[in-house]
């Protein structure tokens, strides 16, 4: 009796393992489809920028994010393959306490039988009874009778109870050894795909190798057009904060200010799709390693005919047009300013009070195929990183 105490022990013990492995696998697929969604986002992106015939660094930046996308979505099949091994390993070792429970009720069931035999064979039930000495042994003896035919009954409901726990769980079993197969058949699909992918990064940086005299001028058109852009922020920046932000009748601007705060690392994206190309500060050129270029904000790579939308509820300051940055557009949110940049199609005016959410324009995209916006986001007049602003994808 001791041994199947102890086998129901084990037993729980596997069944709580393998719930957690189950909890374990549920987080593992959920992270699996974000990650395949990123990947079927950034393939509609490099589906457009491969339209154009001219080799880009959008191009490249986007198979990057591909190549990241994979590897992430590999590292989670791997994670997952081997939480499904221990599950594996859990349930075998469930079947395997569940055979022995059957064996041991089989056999305590068998001696039972066995002995009851003997008994029948010695001496009848009846004058089993009919011998005792007094009434007191009688019903002891009746009783016992009872007791003993009761659980010889329990013992044959224990043993079908165990056999049908044993086929659930083997059908589990198989279930898993399933899921396995499928996920490894996933998995050198994958890798398939991102060596191609590393193919197709290494001929791109071989082709924009031979151009960089030309994307040296980019990058200082690009440097030239920030610089602008700074130079226009802080501008409005510093005639906007010698007014009260109690003063404007049309918005609340203090109450504006504290709840943009309150959201850090819960604002909406400024597009409705999309990826991080470029971050913000200093760091080298995905190409010309030895330039180093600086961004203050961030760059989001999307999709063509993609709009920008306003991360939060402000006023607008200022509309303008610089080179290289198509129209620019700052919203006041108080003690906050966030800039949308290459855009068309506007859909607000000058010192229009706008909600969040609110369709700003249209996104440009180049001649390259790359649709993309610049983001800033500064606290008087200090730029900031917007990535720590706006939700983490």
């Amino acid at each position: 009796m001791l041994s199947k105490t102890f086998s129901y022990l084990l037993l729980f013990i596997f069944l709580i393992n393998g719930l957690r492995g189950q909890e374990s696998r549920v987080k593992l697929e959920n992270e699996r489809e974000v990650n395949i969604q990123k990947i079927n986002d950034a393939e509609k992106i490099l589906i457009e920028t491969e339209k154009s015939k001219t080799v880009s660094i959008g191009r490249l930046k986007v198979i990057n994010r591909q190549i990241s996308n994979r590897q992430n979505l590999i590292s989670s099949l791997r994670s997952d393959i081997n939480s499904q091994n221990r599950e594996i390993i859990s349930l075998t070792n469930i079947i395997s306490s569940l055979n022995m429970d059957v064996k041991l009720l089989t056999n305590e069931y068998a001696d039972m039988i066995y002995n009851s035999y003997k008994s029948r064979s010695s001496l009848t039930q009846i004058s089993y009874i009919f011998s005792s000495e007094n009434y007191n042994q009688m019903f002891r003896r009746m009783n016992y009778l009872f007791q003993y035919s009761s659980f010889r009954k329990n013992q044959i409901g224990e043993i079908q109870e165990v056999k049908n726990k044993l086929k659930l769980e083997e059908e589990n079993l198989k279930k898993v050894k399933e899921s396995k197969n499928y996920l490894l058949r996933s998995e050198l699909s994958e890798n398939n795909k991102l060596q191609n992918l590393k193919g197709r990064q290494k001929k791109i940086i071989s082709d924009l190798g031979r151009r960089q005299d030309k994307i040296r001028m980019e990058i200082d058109k690009r440097k030239e057009a920030l610089r602008k852009i700074d130079i226009l922020i802080r501008e409005i920046i510093r005639k906007e904060s010698k007014v009260s932000l109690s003063d404007d009748e049309s918005i609340d601007l203090e109450q504006v200010s504290s709840e943009f705060e309150s959201l850090i690392g819960k604002h909406n994206w400024p597009v409705s799709s999309g990826f991080i190309s470029n971050r913000f500060g200093e760091h080298p050129h995905p190409v010309i390693k030895s330039v180093k270029v600086k961004n203050d904000g961030v760059d989001i790579q999307t999709k063509k005919s993609s709009k920008a939308f306003a991360i939060f509820e402000g006023k607008i300051s200022t509309i303008a047009f610089i080179p290289g940055m198509n129209n620019v557009v700052i919203i006041n949110h108080g003690n906050y300013f966030t800039l949308y940049a290459r855009l068309k199609n506007l859909k607000i005016e000058k010192d229009q009070v706008i909600p969040k959410g609110h369709v700003i324009g249209d996104l440009v995209t180049n001649s390259d195929g790359i649709t993309e916006l610049q983001f800033q986001v500064w606290k008087n007049n200090v730029k900031l990183n917007p990535e720590k602003w706006i939700i983490k994808k």
